[in-house]
């Protein structure tokens, strides 16, 4: 079971080092078998707003994006994915962004035209993949402003605890239960 520390929070303060809390946890007999920090390594991933999307000029399976990422300029990306819409908010990876999963992004010419950056998918910014969703993670209108740190915009850093929960333990199937053993 996947336990987010900052959900655990709801129901009890919890103030100390994750690694104290992850030992308690598996002293309750609810054995934590990884723990994931979620929303780290996103430094230079901002919310970006879709201005306009043309085809690229050389390149069937490609599209040229215009964003704002805050800054009130125009920058230009050049992108694959498709699910995307003039005005939707999406995460924008800047010019010397390093990725969870160790992508550097540069600036460079993609079949004749510059993308300044990279425009994510949820796998990118290291969240699990959304279930329907083939491209890039689309955040809700209103839920953040161009130029804010996609950090921000999730929620924060978090740690997700991942529990196995034996049968004999059904209390701790719920996240009233796992907060109340463990605090």
């Amino acid at each position: 079971m996947l336990a987010p520390l900052s959900w655990l929070r709801d129901y009890a303060p919890f103030d100390r080092p994750v690694g104290e809390l992850a030992a308690a946890l598996s002293d309750l007999g609810l054995v934590v078998e990884g723990v994931e920090r979620v929303g780290q390594g996103l430094d230079g991933v901002v919310v970006a707003r879709i201005l306009d999307i043309r085809p690229h000029p050389n390149a069937d399976k490609i599209r040229l994006v215009d964003v704002d990422a805050g800054d009130g300029e125009p920058l230009q990306i050049a992108c694959g994915a498709w699910n995307m819409q003039v005005g939707d908010l999406v995460p924008l990876a800047r010019i010397g962004a390093v990725l969870p999963g160790g992508m550097e992004i540069a600036r460079r010419k993609m079949r004749g035209e510059w993308s300044n950056g990279m425009l994510c998918s949820p796998e990118e910014v290291g969240l699990a993949a959304v279930p329907g969703v083939d491209g890039l993670l689309i955040l809700g209108p209103g839920s953040a402003a161009p130029g804010q740190p996609m950090v921000d915009a999730l929620g924060g850093e978090d740690v997700v605890f991942d529990l196995d929960v034996s049968p004999n333990r059904p209390d701790a199937l719920c996240m009233a239960g796992v907060a109340r053993d463990l605090a």
